[in-house]
Parts: structure tokens; sequence; C-alpha cells
């Protein structure tokens, strides 16, 4: 089994969040947080973003993992110095920390994982 190396020259920036009431009449979608990110390479190397891992953790300790293949349906190739740009979201119905990595592969064929920052899920009436 390959090992993936965590390549610290791909930066990922959490550029904005939104918070709004979800208009889901589902429970566990209380909530809604867009969120606006940036990935960076300044490696000397080309990547090719394969997919990513989220892991959301409620306030109570749940724990929901969402993995899959791409980002937003694209896989993303980067070479150096350029920026890929996206925004998504995520449902939730408590306070909750997002974390998680982008997986993919460089230009010498090895296996890369890249940190996403942690952001907070907040509920919106708390936000002043």
């Amino acid at each position: 089994m390959e090992e993936f190396l965590k390549v610290n020259e791909i930066k990922v920036i959490i550029e904005h969040l939104e918070y709004e009431r979800s208009k889901s009449l589902s429970s566990n979608y209380l909530y809604v947080c867009f969120y606006y990110i940036s990935i960076l390479n300044f490696s000397p190397k080309t990547v090719l973003l394969k997919g990513r891992k989220w892991i959301v953790t409620n306030d109570l300790g749940e724990k929901t993992v969402i993995e899959g293949l791409g980002i937003v349906g694209t896989y993303p190739r980067l070479k150096m110095g350029e920026k890929f740009r996206y925004s998504s979201h995520h449902f939730y119905s408590r306070p909750s920390v997002v974390e998680g990595s982008y997986f993919g592969i460089n230009s010498e064929g090895s296996l890369i994982v890249i940190p996403i920052p942690k952001f907070a899920l907040l509920i919106p009436e708390d936000i002043i």
C-alpha cells in the first residue's frame, strides 16, 4: 500500500463562510453553511486533485464522514502558482466543527494529502 505525502506547499484557504436557516423540511438540515475555498499550489510539481474527505463533528461529539471523488464534480489540475476556487455547502442541525483533506497525485506520481483548515458550523442566530 502506498503512503500519502503531506504537501505543505499547497495551501487551502477558507475565504468566506455564510450561515443561514435551511429551507429543508428535515430536522437533520436546520441550517446551511456556504463555504468559499481557494487551493493554491506553491509546489514546483503539478498536482491533480482526485478526491476529498470531510469530517463533521457536532457539539455532542457525533461524527459524520463525507468522502468522494473529485471536488464539486471536477478534478482540478494545478501547476505551480495556479489556484482553484470553488464554493459548496454543508447542511447541519447542531453547532459543529469541520475538518478534512483533499487527496491527489503529483507530477512525479506520488500520492498526496492536503489538509483542510478546521472551520465552525455555527447557528445563524448566534452570529453577530
